[in-house]
């Protein structure tokens, strides 16, 4: 069972992985296998934690990658180490080395990737099981997504697979990709720093990876991430990914990428003038992928 070999500057590593190394491999693979990265995420990785170890454990691996937090975050691991099939805590090059590293100690058919700070839904496991059962040539399954502020639920989005040559249109937490995809295609590539989602799920669906969708919500996401605060820089990666993958298409030409900017001024302003209401009506009636509130 693969662990990841010794680097400078571990601060450690656990998992019941560990335990088991010695003994013999007697061919068994869990259904599921979920990869959290996290640094310095320690007040958030508890409730992520817990939605994973709800789901029972000959189902379910659960991998945790830790990029050397400084916070209480090895403490917690420590504390739930014989519920984890393994963690370590070391220095990595970003958030898609840190999942590239996951993925790579991965045994399940199905890898689930959950950021510290979001949580999956309670019956999330039933309706990925369900989905891949009714959907017999998928190799990804894609469902809604609940964007939160704190506890709260704010809105939720939809997943909209066809519509990947355009835009961001998958809600990737609550993505479940069939581990075979990730042996033909490969990972993140690191020279993503926001838009790395965007580029792997652009390129497996140009090389006619099969998509399916779920109308269940699986995963619950705060609405405050990096790539929301620099969104031009985001923009402009999913930009170069079209170039990347669709280099021939309109999508992928400047126009549309000036189209993308100015719609997002466009909301500021709107936002800024108390328009809040004319934002949701187009989100929920008119948007090519609802974002619809919820109480």
């Amino acid at each position: 069972m693969p662990i990841l070999p010794e680097v400078s500057g571990r601060k450690g590593q656990g998992g019941q992985r560990l335990h088991r190394r010695d003994a013999a491999d007697n061919g068994r693979r869990p259904l599921l296998s979920v990869v959290t990265v996290t640094l310095n995420c320690g007040d958030q990785l508890q409730k992520t934690m817990e939605s994973v170890f709800r789901w029972p454990s000959d189902e379910v691996e659960y991998i945790i990658i830790d990029g050397g937090s400084i916070d209480q975050s090895i403490d917690l691991l420590l504390e739930f180490d014989s519920q984890l099939e393994y963690w370590v805590s070391e220095p990595d090059a970003g958030i898609s080395d840190a999942f590239n590293k996951g993925i790579s100690l991965c045994r399940g058919t199905i890898i689930g990737l959950l950021n510290a700070g979001d949580w999956y839904e309670r019956n999330a496991l039933q309706s990925v099981r369900s989905g891949f059962s009714e959907n017999s040539d998928a190799e990804v399954l894609c469902g809604k997504l609940q964007f939160r502020h704190g506890r709260e639920k704010a809105y939720c989005t939809d997943s909209v697979p066809e519509l990947l040559s355009k835009d961001m249109s998958v809600a990737h937490p609550s993505c479940f990709v069939k581990s075979c995809v990730y042996h033909r295609f490969g990972g993140f590539h690191p020279e993503y720093r926001l838009a790395m989602d965007y580029e792997l799920l652009l390129r497996f669906f140009v090389n006619d990876v099969v998509f399916a969708r779920t109308s269940a919500v699986l995963t619950n996401m705060q609405h405050d991430g990096i790539s929301e605060q620099r969104w031009q820089q985001a923009l402009r990666e999913t930009h170069r990914a079209r170039r990347q993958h669709l280099p021939r298409s309109f999508y992928a030409g400047d126009i549309y990428l000036r189209y993308l900017i100015a719609r997002r001024y466009v909301r500021f302003l709107l936002q800024s003038l108390g328009l809040n209401g004319l934002i949701e009506f187009y989100r929920k009636h008119l948007a090519a992928v609802k974002k619809v509130r919820t109480e």
